[in-house]
């Protein structure tokens, strides 16, 4: 069976603020060694064993921002995106993320 590591990049930002906020929520938050939290979940992600792709859930505000990190760090591995239109907390981010997975794998 093939593992298919879903990353949630969202939310509104607002309990890490001022450091976090609306359109630079906490994935995007740069530690000391310079990689966003984002980057560090993507490059554990593709270091799993029999990875079949990452599935990233996330807004239209953030979707190029998101592919931008993914891409300072690989462009190697096959990523594919879950775009919600509005947010619902991550009880319905992972419910996509579930049902994108059974829709595309079985």
């Amino acid at each position: 069976m093939r593992l298919v590591p879903a990353i949630l990049c969202g939310g509104a930002g607002s309990r890490l603020w001022p450091v976090s906020r609306e359109l630079h929520p906490k994935p995007f938050i740069r530690l000391a060694d310079g990689q966003s939290l984002l980057q560090k979940a993507f490059l554990r992600a593709v270091a799993l064993p029999d990875v079949a792709g990452i599935l990233t859930v996330t807004n239209r505000e953030l979707f190029f921002k998101t592919r931008d990190e993914y891409a300072e760090v690989d462009t190697s591995h096959a990523t594919s995106y879950v775009l919600e239109p509005f947010g619902r907390g991550t009880a319905a981010a992972v419910a996509c993320a579930a049902l994108q997975v059974a829709h595309a794998h079985g």
